[in-house]
């Protein structure tokens, strides 16, 4: 099983904040109000149980958990 890492639909995020509440390790708010998510692995079971709570709180639905490796920040993908 890959390691898991939260992620952000922003386009259906409306800026709640309940997941930087939730999840404040991994989850920051921007000067506006809407989250700015770590991509990291969550590396303790703590950091795990937070982040399910965030996922499960979010009113949008516009946070989930997935598997993978990390995003590449250039857009390149995998193998490219």
């Amino acid at each position: 099983m890959s390691p898991l890492r939260l992620r952000l639909d922003a386009a259906s995020c409306t800026g709640h904040g309940i997941c930087a509440l939730v999840c404040p390790e991994r989850v920051a708010l921007d000067e506006w109000g809407f989250p700015d998510v770590d991509p990291e692995p969550l590396d303790t079971r703590a950091e795990l149980r937070h982040a399910r709570f965030a996922v499960a709180a979010c009113p949008e639905g516009a946070l989930s958990l997935e598997e993978g490796p990390s995003p590449d920040p250039a857009g390149r993908g995998e193998g490219r």
